[in-house]
This record gives C-alpha cells, structure tokens and sequence, in this order.
C-alpha cells in the first residue's frame, strides 16, 4: 500500500541512499582492530582509586529493579536500552552491537559467509535464483538460474514440509552441513531435489572491472574488507597483463569504507614513490599515528580518477583525501559523506560489543574531513539538507564548513569538513529525483524477472549491449506491474522522455544482469554515466589540475 510518507520524494529517496551506507561508513567505520578479549574493563576515577564497572550503579539500580518491580520484566533487554542510551552522548560513530548484529557486521569486514551462493529474489513467498557464486556450493551442486526453491530440508529437521518463511534461513548454517533443496525448474514436469552442503563463500570487494576503452581500465570497489586489497590487485593483474591498462577509472561511489590497512595497502600500490604521507590518525588516549608509501608497487597506474559521491564514506575518502592532495589524480562526482572517525572494537562476553570511536583521521595536507555532529538529529538528515539546499543540482550551493586553507602539492586550495570535495563536480540528474520514477525503479528487478519469464530474449552478451532496446510498451507494462503490487496506486502520464529512457535503460540492465552477468549489468548503465564520461574526458586534457607547470 502506498503512503503519504511513500509520497514524498525525500522520504522515499534517503533510504535507497542510505542502504549501502548503513552497512558501511555509519556501521562499519574506517578501522576496527578488535583487541584481545577482556572479562573486566577497569579505569582509574579522578578520585583516586581504580574502579570496576562492574560494580556501578547501573548493575545496582537493575538489581533493584528486578527485585522490587511490579511487574516482570527482561534485564538483558533492560541493559541493552540502558547501553543504547549511555551511548546517545557521544559521537554518531560510536555504538553499542547486540551479537547478532556483530555476527552479521563482520561478515561485511572479512568479507565472507557460510551459506550456498546464491543471490535470489521473492517472488509471490517463492525464492527465485537470479545468480549463483563461482565455485559456491549451489552451482556445484548443480542449481541454476531461474530455479524456484519452493522446500528446504536440513539434517535435523522434523518430517514436516518446511514453511517458506523457513526456507531462507536454511540457505545459511554452519560449514559442511547438508541441506536437501526441492527445485522446480523450467521445462521439468516434477520437482528435482538437489542436496548442497554450506561452506563459506567469499564475496569479492571488486564488483565489476573491465577496460572502458584501449588504455583506460575501470574498478567498481564495494567496501574496503580484509579481502579488498587482494581483490583490487588481482582486478588491476588482469587489466593490465591482459589488457595492457595505461589509466585507471577507480569507481568509490557507494563505498561505505572498512578496514584502514586495507586503504593504505590500496594507495602503496596508487603511489610509487617511497615516503609520501598517505593519513593520520590523533586521539586523546592513543599515539598519533602516521602512514606513509612503501615504494613497492607492483604495477604501473599512469593516469587515474577517483569517482565519489555522497555515501562516499571514511576509508573511501582516505583514498580519495591521499589522492586530491598529493595531485596524483582527479576526483570527479559530488562532495563524499564526510567522516573522518577511527573506530575501535571492543567484544564483550555474550557476543556482543562495542565500538568506540579513538581518533580521528587527517588527509596528508592536515584536512579533518569529519562533519560536524553537534546535532545529531541534523546530522543524521544530511542527505535531505544536501538536497534541500540544491547542493545536489548546483556546485555552488556546497556549504564548506571549514574555510581553514590547505593546498594540494601543486598550490590548489582544497576544503576540510563535510567530505572531500571533487575536482570536477557532476551534478545529480534533477529528472531522476521524480518520486514516481523512484518508486518504478525501486521494483525494477522484480518487474526484470517477470519481464524475462514472457519474453525469450535469444542475442550474445554484446548483442544484447549495443543492439537491444525497449520501446514504450515496456514501460506501459511495469506501470500495470507498479499498481498490481500497489493496490491505490495512481498511475502518472507525467513520465517525460528523459524519465522514460532513464526507466527503459536500468530495466535492460536488470534484465542484463539475470540473463548474462554483472559485467553486462554494469556496461549498460556506464553507457550513459555522466561522471565515467567525465572521467573518460578528463582522461584525455589529464594536466592543469595534477601535473606541475
């Protein structure tokens, strides 16, 4: 049903912007070393003597609670609000996990789960398989796209058929068990049934690379996790030994940042000479901490461009920070998220932990790229005031919070608080923050597998990228899919031609991606990328801005 809320562009569009960002600079941070477990956490009082939190008179006021009370209540709960409350005073990044919300952060960082390898859509309670993991258990156990798991049977359950709502939680469990899957595929008459046991599966940091031209490669990094430097190298290997790569668009957009280490061994490899300051670190109760370049890259990288936007977060814009000011290359896109924290994580004995923010971070210049959080309701609405404010729409509306000067290398002023700001900005396009078009895009994948289930599309990957194309009718048909899910929905005739190609193009990218690859997805949509066009540009006068005169 669609709301008065859902109605309102700002309040539809923030959270798709804010997916990615949720799981990675808000949550995740630019360091985590979590350190050797603790039973006990002391600090000295300024009274004098030392004193075990333990004893404190949170634990004593629960005690009373629980033994005096009128009514039964839950003291883990209890504790865990009285945590969430201590923590409403200190910074936005600093935050107390329950241990399934560490199990799953985790998973972000390192950069892997246990289950069976399969990216999967609902469709009407039924899991759908729209694409399987090289080398994951699904695709060895011989499962394929367009599969319906409709049964999920594990070793220990009972004889009774499995629920649907069951069935995803079964796709997971711990390494080496079995599951017994019921399948009903196109173009067999009964279900199938495939056993598949669960291992870990690996998730690369890299979504996507491949050459933009004769000797501009392209690398779409998703998070910067323990496995993000290996992943980046190994994409850079086949860009350049295969491909012979001069230049290197290097994608960040999205990029919720992670791992510090993984950042800095990213930039070892961007610069080649030995020494140059890449970050630093300075908090109240640990040492300043300095990075520099090792001198040892492997392969040369000639010219880049680091592409940001908005949910460009932390180690993200350590990179691109390291990047702007030494005048290695250019960042081109929209102002980054602006933080410029170091957490540290702290596990606790059930499972649970905390993060806490130790230091914060500095570009090589001296630029403290963190945002103001004062308000933290203001803060937390960044996106609405960036758009509210038409900073989205127009260069010069970017409020600069710090109008300290710092300059690059070669004398450019570049700008603290709020994010990096890009060297060639690219606006966001106005047509697309339309809240009809947001909410037809946000179905888009559903309507692609009900589209490709009545319609054989039979053409080569490279046929499909330059020759296919959708008319009108395409969207007339997800318009009726749209008020299907949506019983008042209002249709709009107001859909313009830029909105209509703009639908017509992720829709054949959707619709790409099932039937092909990720590649196939990605080339389609970069096909009309402004900012990889710009790069692609700037690639070609690559000079005033970053080579000295």
């Amino acid at each position: 049903m669609q709301t008065e809320e859902s109605k309102n562009k700002i309040n539809v569009w923030l959270p798709l912007l804010l997916a990615v960002m949720m799981l990675g600079g808000m949550l995740v941070g630019a360091k985590l070393q979590p350190p050797a477990h603790k039973t006990k956490i002391v600090f000295e009082n300024s009274d004098g003597p030392t004193q075990s939190i333990g004893q404190g008179r949170v634990e004593e006021l629960i005690r009373y609670i629980q033994a005096k009370y009128v009514d039964t209540i839950n003291a883990d709960k209890l504790v865990e609000s009285a945590i969430t409350t201590l923590f409403k005073d200190l910074d936005p990044h600093s935050l107390y996990m329950s241990a399934d919300q560490v199990k799953k952060a985790n998973e972000q960082l390192e950069g892997s789960f246990v289950g069976i390898g399969v990216e999967y859509l609902l469709v009407k309670d039924t899991i759908v398989i729209l694409n399987l993991i090289d080398g994951g258990p699904a695709l060895e156990a011989g499962l394929q796209k367009g599969d319906k798991i409709v049964g999920a049977k594990s070793q220990f359950d009972n004889d009774k058929d499995s629920q649907e709502s069951d069935i995803i939680s079964k796709l997971r469990g711990a390494a080496g068990s079995k599951v017994n899957l019921t399948i009903l595929r196109k173009g067999e008459n009964q279900p199938i049934t495939k056993e598949v046991t669960r291992n870990r599966i690996v998730v690369s940091s890299v979504d996507v690379h491949y050459m933009l031209n004769d000797n501009t490669g392209y690398i779409k990094l998703n998070k910067f996790s323990a496995n993000t430097f290996t992943d980046f190298m190994d994409a850079l290997k086949d860009l350049i030994d295969e491909a012979e790569m001069k230049n290197l668009v290097f994608d960040l957009r999205q990029n919720g940042g992670g791992y510090l280490h993984e950042a800095i061994k990213v930039l070892n490899q961007i610069f080649p000479e030995k020494d140059q300051k890449l970050v630093y670190t300075i908090g109240k109760n640990v040492k300043k901490e300095e990075f520099f370049s090792a001198g040892r890259n492997v392969f040369d990288i000639e010219k880049i461009c680091v592409l940001i936007d908005e949910n460009s977060a932390s180690a993200s814009e350590i990179v691109a920070g390291a990047i702007q000011d030494w005048d290695r290359g250019l960042i081109i896109g929209r102002r980054s998220y602006g933080k410029g924290l170091v957490q540290e994580q702290f596990d606790l004995k059930d499972g649970s932990a905390v993060r806490l923010t130790v230091a914060r971070y500095y570009t090589p210049a001296g630029r403290l790229i963190q945002r103001d959080y004062e308000e933290k309701e203001e803060y937390d609405s960044y996106l609405k005031k960036r758009i509210d404010s038409g900073e989205f729409t127009n260069n010069d509306q970017i409020e600069i919070s710090d109008t300290s000067k710092f300059y690059t290398a070669n004398g450019r002023q570049v700008y603290a608080g709020g994010g990096i700001t890009p060297d060639v900005y690219i606006p966001y396009d106005s047509l697309l923050l339309d809240n009809y078009y947001i909410e037809l895009n946000s179905i888009l994948t559903r309507f692609a597998y009900h589209y490709s289930e009545g319609n054989d599309i039979l053409m080569s990957e490279e046929e499909y990228i330059n020759e296919f194309e959708f008319d009108d009718t395409a969207i007339d048909q997800l318009e009726s899919f749209y008020a299907d899910l949506n019983d008042d929905a209002v249709t709009s005739s107001s859909l313009n031609n830029s909105i209509k190609m703009a639908l017509k193009n992720d829709l054949k990218a959707r619709i790409g991606k099932q039937l092909y690859s990720d590649l196939v997805f990605y080339k389609i949509l970069h096909k009309d990328d402004p900012v990889i066009k710009e790069a692609l540009n700037a690639q070609k006068t690559y000079n005033q801005l970053t080579h000295k005169q």
